[in-house]
């Protein structure tokens, strides 16, 4: 079952003919209801090629909810793709949006800066489910399949190892990958190949009840280096290995939102307040 929301990649030049207007007006907002943009100063605007990139409000939907987020806060500077779903972008260390009509001239530096959110509306399936369902095989595979016992791909195959930033690190555990091979073998008459430099590693956050709060899954060091290095509040790029980078989850469980957020390995240090600063969003910028 596909329950996420589809569609957020557009194109720069269809998302500037269908959201031109949008940009040039704030959504109507009745007394009492939050003033998304009072934290914007309404003067930073930027024109390129004949379009004039703002911080002014621009609308979203995701399900009954509507937000007004502005202009440069969206990943597009411009507003939210055709589809669904809402794609925001935020700079480290600052944790906020660039400058109006930057995204198109960012170094390669700001690029590894950037730190995408992904926010969809979920209404297939309980909203406090979500994370056990993206950390096991049974929404994804047959029962009796071979594929569901699956220890990669399984939080309750893997082995809690030690902490790491506030995080529980789970280790692909080595007895069941071996049974698991095996068995994969046997159904089909094909050697198991294995390449573990392609096995994500994976950190959870428990909430007070013990349940899944944040799953985060990183591709693996190569060599002990992810490709980036830090140097104060600067990303410098190590061209030798390749960038590990993170896929960080969680819900908004009160208006059943899924986040997803995506930002350097070397940045996973920071996933606390990488995803505090993306709930503060969603909570300063909801007006219904």
């Amino acid at each position: 079952m596909n329950v996420m929301s589809s569609g957020r990649c557009l194109t720069v030049a269809v998302a500037i003919a269908l959201s031109a207007s949008a940009c040039a007006k704030a959504p109507p907002m009745e007394k009492g209801e939050k003033e998304a943009a009072m934290s914007e100063d309404p003067n930073q605007r930027r024109t390129i090629d004949g379009y004039t990139y703002t911080t002014a409000p621009v609308e979203a939907r995701l399900g009954p909810h509507r937000y007004a987020f502005p202009a440069n806060l969206y990943d597009s500077q411009i507003g939210p793709a055709i589809g669904g779903g809402v794609g925001l972008t935020l700079m480290w260390p600052e944790l906020k949006a660039a400058p109006p009509g930057t995204r198109s001239s960012r170094s390669m530096t700001d690029h590894y800066r950037a730190i995408s959110i992904s926010v969809d509306y979920i209404d297939g399936v309980p909203i406090a489910e979500l994370l056990e369902r993206r950390t096991s095989t049974d929404a994804t595979s047959e029962e009796d399949s071979v594929y569901r016992a699956d220890p990669r791909r399984r939080l309750d195959m893997r082995k809690a190892g030690a902490e790491q930033f506030g995080l529980t690190t789970y280790a692909i555990d080595e007895a069941q990958m071996e049974k698991f091979g095996k068995a994969l073998e046997q159904q089909t008459g094909m050697p198991t190949k294995r390449n573990p430099n392609v096995e994500d590693d994976w950190y959870i956050a428990r909430s007070t009840d013990g349940g899944i709060a944040s799953f985060i899954k990183c591709r693996k060091l190569q060599d002990g280096r992810d490709g980036l290095r830090l140097e104060g509040d600067q990303l410098v790029e190590d061209e030798s290995v390749p960038v590990s980078s993170c896929t960080h989850y969680f819900v908004d469980g009160d208006n059943d939102l899924s986040i997803r957020l995506a930002y350097p390995r070397v940045l996973l240090k920071d996933w606390k307040a990488m995803e505090d600063a993306a709930r503060a969003l969603l909570a300063t910028y909801r007006i219904e």
